[in-house]
């Protein structure tokens, strides 16, 4: 004798949980993608056009829109004003300024670097001097380790050019 219940999606079988699982995220899928193309075309102004007014249209949650990529796209692609989460934008403004913060510690070390091989070869004053940039490099060094670390330890989903790091 069978539960009543027997036919959710939680008591099946593994195989058939991930297939309705994938048959709901089309549907929500399609829903989000007729929706956007609806507002479209009754002439919906794109700044009109949000992540919770489609959602309510096309019947699904507002969080579901942003946690997935691709119904989100579906919706910035109509305003692309919107951002994926208000917190993202200033992740972006840190990142770029830990980066820029980087370049320049990476850039006064190379400096003061130079300059400490210039005092060694006797171009330049005493070794008081040399010791004080030797200091400084030091110092710039340990900047340029908690920079990295902290580009590192970022977790927002940000594409950036790393390359300098």
């Amino acid at each position: 004798m069978r539960s009543k219940n027997s036919y959710r999606p939680q008591n099946q079988h593994p195989d058939g949980l991930v297939q309705s699982r994938k048959q709901v995220a089309e549907q929500h899928y399609q829903q989000v993608r007729v929706t956007v193309l609806a507002m479209l075309r009754r002439g919906m102004k794109p700044h009109e056009i949000t992540v919770p007014a489609v959602a309510k249209e096309a019947r699904v949650s507002v969080a579901t829109v942003y946690r997935r990529t691709d119904l989100f796209t579906l919706v910035q692609k109509a305003n692309s004003t919107i951002q994926r989460r208000q917190a993202e934008h200033i992740y972006q403004k840190t990142i770029q300024q830990l980066q820029e913060d980087l370049k320049k510690a990476q850039a006064d070390a190379e400096y003061y670097q130079k300059e400490a091989q210039l005092a060694k070869l006797g171009e330049r004053s005493p070794n008081q001097e040399v010791t004080q940039l030797k200091k400084m490099i030091l110092a710039l060094q340990r900047q340029i380790v908690y920079l990295e670390e902290l580009l590192a330890h970022c977790r927002c989903n940000v594409q950036g050019n790393h390359s300098s790091v």
